[in-house]
């Protein structure tokens, strides 16, 4: 029983988390199509170009809803990271969001942080 609340208050914080923190993150991955093909496609340029002041970003706009989350700044990275295969489409050199990514960002940000 207090295993099945305690998941509730999970997705429930992670929920609010998703509401908070996307509309931060849009923004931040609109600017990977102005990025270099050859650091979207590496893990640790793509960390420091993208996902860092991504962190920073939605840390500051979050409200502080950021720290209900254990290990944030680690599922995030990790999410971020994943994303490349949902939203984000690279085709020889040229970088772009898949169709509809805004609609689908909620969805891999909710994975990655349940994960």
């Amino acid at each position: 029983m207090f295993s099945k609340l305690k998941d509730m208050a999970g997705g429930a914080a992670i929920n609010k988390a998703v509401d908070a923190i996307a509309p931060s993150l849009k923004p931040q991955l609109e600017k990977v199509t102005t990025m270099d093909a050859s650091i979207v496609n590496d893990d640790e340029k793509f960390t420091d170009k993208m996902i860092r002041p991504a962190i920073i970003a939605i840390s500051a706009a979050s409200g502080g809803v950021t720290k209900m989350i254990p290990n944030f700044e680690a599922k995030l990275t990790n999410c971020l990271l994943h994303s490349r295969t949902e939203l984000i489409k690279v085709e020889g050199e040229k970088v772009s969001l898949v169709e509809g990514f805004d609609k689908k960002l909620p969805g891999v940000l909710m994975e990655g942080l349940k994960k």
